[in-house]
């Protein structure tokens, strides 16, 4: 074979190498995936279940640097699509609340990455699960009921009437901290909306100088659960002691 042929093929071949395209847009490949949001209560528990990302920003970096080559933002159905890619290594991320903070700001990153080996390589990610802080009053869920007065003269319970302007308190169930005190109205009923899903304890105060009275009969808690944000739940009736 003749020398001057071998070495030109030779510069060919190494001339292709050097212009081969590096990872980023000018290809036929593609990478999806969708972005779902999991909320968090004050006590780091879920609430409610996971649902779509819609409009979240989602971001890939080409190759193994750690910067931002490009973004693009999930749609109504919470999917995200990056489109003419060449072969290569990617690098796709999103962007979370702490899990282990009630801090907002600094976000967490959760990142997946992907080669392309084909030219016209369709990529399909795991889902990406980010979190969400919310509180307690950042839903749609309502929880309901009634209070009675069970009047306490001579040493015995007379008649029970409508509960009026009295304290009725909300918890999670799984803390002791009060989030919200409430009102009943003028016919013993309260009404609380906006509650996120997550399980709770209500509970109302009898008068503390009730003679008979210790603080197991003093109390009565309700426990209940928002399973999503269009329950509404109707507690049976409590009653307060009264010593007047």
């Amino acid at each position: 074979m003749n020398v001057k042929r071998i070495f030109g093929c030779v510069l060919v071949a190494v001339s292709l190498f050097a212009c081969s395209p590096d990872e980023g847009k000018g290809g036929l490949a593609s990478i999806e995936g969708k972005v779902m949001i999991q909320n968090i209560n004050a006590l780091f528990e879920k609430s409610g279940k996971p649902y779509v990302a819609v409009d979240e920003d989602v971001y890939i970096s080409y190759g193994s640097t750690d910067y931002v080559d490009d973004k693009e933002s999930t749609s109504s159905a919470g999917v995200f699509k990056f489109s003419n890619l060449t072969k290569g290594e990617y690098t796709v991320y999103v962007y979370s609340d702490d899990t282990i903070s009630n801090v907002k700001n600094p976000k967490i990153a959760f990142s997946q990455k992907v080669s392309l080996e084909g030219k016209k390589d369709e990529a399909q990610l795991s889902d990406f699960i980010i979190y969400k802080h919310v509180d307690y009053d950042d839903g749609n869920g309502v929880v309901k009921g009634n209070v009675k007065l069970l009047n306490y003269l001579a040493s015995t319970y007379t008649y029970s009437v409508a509960a009026q302007e009295e304290s009725v308190y909300l918890q999670f169930e799984n803390d002791d901290e009060i989030l919200e005190r409430y009102r009943t109205d003028a016919l013993g009923n309260f009404k609380i909306g906006n509650l996120i899903p997550g399980k709770y304890k209500l509970f109302v105060y009898s008068d503390s100088r009730i003679p008979s009275a210790s603080y197991g009969d003093s109390i009565q808690v309700r426990h209940f659960e928002i399973i999503d944000n269009s329950s509404e739940v109707v507690l049976d009736t409590l009653t307060i002691k009264s010593y007047k």
